[in-house]
């Protein structure tokens, strides 16, 4: 079943974008902005999901195109998580103070070359301490009370907690903190759309991943706060 998902994920991405590239540029008076090349197709709402996690995504993700932002750009692979996480959020806030769910051709170029040019810039959403290890909880992967717990615990004291959610996007986990009186503990965000269909090296593959050696930094011990479950392996550590 999982393989089965993993398979249709991967064609959709890799069709989709054709098709909605083919259907809006019959219509009359339509300009792309160019930046279009580097989005990837939106999944369809009845399969934006993460199966392990067996939630709904919060929201309907854009995800780009590595190999063609490697290719245009250089960026490295953080860079280029980075870029998809920051314009997804910049797009979850346009879209909450919007009446539409929908971005013109000029809007979207000029999200896109910010947001591009902010990272470039160093701009980072995930901006860690000088540590050699983290610990990395995932939030589907444990109830409210376990991860309540976790929170007041001891065991978050000596190293920097990195809280990991597959469906929420990272205001819609900032607005649960919130609720749950939980914003204070200092989680370290990484959410829905930091995952990705591409590896490190800008190869497709099959389902979303995120290599949290690759984004953080290779010398940094990854420690993983389990209870029976384990973390689901979308979020790939060494």
């Amino acid at each position: 079943m999982k393989s089965l998902s993993c398979l249709v994920l991967l064609v959709l991405i890799s069709c989709s974008s054709g098709v909605v590239k083919k259907d809006m540029e019959d219509v009359t008076g339509y300009r792309t902005s160019g930046v279009e090349q580097y989005f990837l197709g939106q999944l369809p709402q009845w399969d934006n999901v993460s199966v392990q996690a067996q939630c709904f995504k919060k929201s309907s993700f854009y995800y780009l195109d590595f190999s063609k932002l490697r290719e245009a750009y250089q960026l490295t692979y953080p860079e280029m998580i980075e870029l998809q996480a920051q314009y997804n959020e910049r797009l979850e806030t346009y879209f909450r103070s919007a009446a539409v769910r929908f971005v013109k051709p000029v809007e979207e170029a000029s999200f896109f070359s910010n947001t591009l040019e902010q990272v470039r810039g160093g701009v980072r959403s995930l901006k860690l301490p000088d540590v050699n290890e983290v610990q990395v909880i995932w939030f589907e992967g444990h109830t409210s009370d376990e991860l309540k717990k976790i929170a007041r615990s001891e065991m978050l004291n000596d190293k920097p907690p990195i809280l990991f959610s597959s469906c929420h996007s990272r205001q819609s986990l900032t607005q649960w903190l919130m609720d749950e009186k939980l914003d204070d503990v200092g989680f370290y965000l990484i959410t829905a759309e930091w995952l990705s269909p591409y590896s490190s090296q800008a190869v497709l593959r099959p389902g979303l991943h995120l290599e949290l050696a690759e984004l953080l930094n290779k010398k940094i011990k990854i420690s993983v706060i389990k209870n029976q479950q384990s973390i689901n392996s979308e979020l790939i550590i060494p």
